[in-house]
């Protein structure tokens, strides 16, 4: 057979469609909805992180779930980002959660049963929000109608939770009590009972618990149930605690200084080791969206007692994953 010029480039094309297009024999098909806990990268091939027009996935933001990499313990799904091009890509487990119908067992595949059983984390991650920053992204959420530049989460960082960690289910220990998955919506869930000294030390650092967000709730019956040490009000104590010394650490000061600036993420990471040693670089994450902070994740020891030094819990904690914020971030005021 002879070919023209042109036929061999239209099969040449057709070879790199075929490799961009095939069901790889490592991924199994999907389908469902990953919800992303954090921004994070798309790529089109994450094997070699490519993202030519840096699509992420954002905190918060829903998505179409169509393969899953180790269904039985997911570490990668690709899901459907509908502005990009292309719009299928990979996106890392760690950066959310997925309600899979078939294929996979997103949510939380049971491992034996141990990926939903209490007093099992080999450590705790601590997440706090810029709330400034995640209200860019969630206008409609309650908390993001407070627009008071004296309230505490415009100056300091907010608790988003405290979440016992099991590294063998990455980000699937969860829900280890009665309720056995996630709501749609937050209220959903039953009502938290606490003490009014714990509901007023954690409305101060949590600003869904005075909006009605029902935040609170999803920690508690996500999170909250798969630690076997202190009773609820004991937990969110325990949360508002650490959330207090990280920005008596020197972040709220160095956040609060430079509200509507570029800073250098150096400088931030810089700050915080200051003051709670130079593990903490290794141990905390920065997450970032459209160039503004948006959360901080710290690794903790899995010996955490009520009162403990946060810089003692990074020194035993395993260190933590990539950040994503480059080489500057924007701090963002509330309200804007």
């Amino acid at each position: 057979m002879i070919f023209t010029r042109t036929s061999k480039v239209f099969q040449v094309f057709l070879v790199i469609w075929a490799i961009g297009h095939v069901h790889p024999a490592w991924a199994d098909k999907a389908s469902g909805v990953f919800t992303a806990q954090q921004a994070c990268p798309a790529y089109v091939s994450k094997n070699k992180s490519t993202n030519p027009d840096n699509a992420q996935v954002l905190a918060g933001g829903k998505y179409d779930v169509i393969e899953v990499i180790k269904a039985g313990n997911p570490d990668w799904y690709r899901v459907v980002l509908p502005s990009a091009n292309p719009k299928e890509r990979w996106v890392s487990a760690a950066c959310g959660q997925a309600q899979l119908d078939s294929g996979g067992g997103g949510n939380g595949g049971d491992h034996g049963g141990s990926c939903n059983t209490a007093g099992q984390a080999d450590s705790y991650v601590l997440a706090l929000s810029w709330q400034p920053a995640f209200c860019e992204g969630k206008p409609d959420k309650a908390e993001c109608k407070i627009t008071d530049p004296k309230v505490y989460q415009a100056r300091h960082f907010a608790l988003h939770g405290l979440w016992p960690n099991k590294k063998s289910c990455g980000i699937n220990y969860g829900f280890c009590g009665d309720v056995k998955g996630q709501k749609s919506d937050f209220c959903d869930y039953p009502a938290i009972q606490l003490d009014a000294d714990s509901k007023a030390s954690l409305a101060e650092v949590m600003p869904s618990v005075t909006s009605g967000s029902c935040l609170e709730r999803h920690e508690w019956f996500k999170h909250g149930t798969c630690q076997a040490n202190w009773p609820m009000a004991g937990y969110f104590d325990v949360a508002a605690d650490l959330t207090r010394q990280f920005n008596d650490a020197g972040a709220a000061y160095f956040m609060n200084r430079r509200i509507g600036q570029q800073v250098r993420t150096e400088d931030f990471l810089a700050r915080v080791a200051a003051v709670l040693g130079s593990a903490a670089k290794d141990r905390i994450k920065l997450s970032c969206s459209q160039g503004m902070l948006v959360e901080v994740q710290l690794n903790l020891s899995a010996d955490l007692k009520p009162g403990d030094d946060l810089e003692k819990l990074l020194v035993n904690a395993p260190p933590q994953g990539k950040s994503n914020c480059g080489d500057i971030f924007l701090v963002d005021a509330i309200g804007q």
